[in-house]
């Protein structure tokens, strides 16, 4: 009888290992979410053209070991901006560049910006197939000298994207809270 128990427990153990090494937490099984370990901000300046490049950068995710790179931004008061954000994964030899598998699945992801304390102000320019909000690039205005944040999240949303979504609807891909500072 015991022998049968034993059987049994090692039945019902090997059932359960194999089906959470089968469950996908994506409707989408052919999407298998990347690492993103880079996020650059590339923001250029209406009418002068000048371009201020900003960073991050954690190799190894959240957690772990600090950042290797993150640079606060500094812009100037009183300007606008044209942003554009690159996002990365480095964790190999190569670098692999994910900015246009999100634009590609654009109905399915959104940047969410809230700065918080600094005088800036964010407004989406790009939109996906719906006329939603993306945010790959956007317009960015300072106002007068102030020090904060901006948090800049990338949301994952398959088939669940909508007017008005909120920062907390969706997966999180990445989310940097930049230390901003307009001079």
């Amino acid at each position: 009888m015991k022998r049968y128990w034993l059987h049994w427990k090692m039945l019902v153990f090997l059932f359960y290992f194999v089906s959470i090494a089968c469950n996908k937490s994506d409707n989408n099984p052919g999407n298998v979410k990347e690492q993103i370990t880079t996020m650059r901000l590339s923001l250029r300046e209406t009418g002068s053209g000048t371009i201020k490049m900003f960073e991050y950068k954690d190799i190894d995710g959240s957690g772990g070991n600090p950042p290797v790179k993150f640079d606060p931004i500094v812009l100037s008061t009183s300007r606008n901006y044209t942003c554009t954000i690159e996002v990365l994964n480095e964790t190999g030899s190569t670098a692999i560049n994910l900015t246009a598998e999100i634009i590609a699945e654009a109905d399915d992801h959104q940047f969410y910006f809230e700065p918080a304390g600094a005088n800036i102000s964010v407004i989406n320019l790009d939109t996906d197939s719906k006329g939603l909000p993306l945010g790959i690039t956007s317009t960015w205005n300072t106002g007068a000298v102030g020090n904060g944040t901006i948090k800049i999240t990338l949301k994952h949303k398959p088939n669940a994207k909508a007017v008005g979504d909120l920062v907390t609807k969706g997966d999180t891909d990445i989310e940097v809270d930049f230390p901003a500072q307009v001079q």
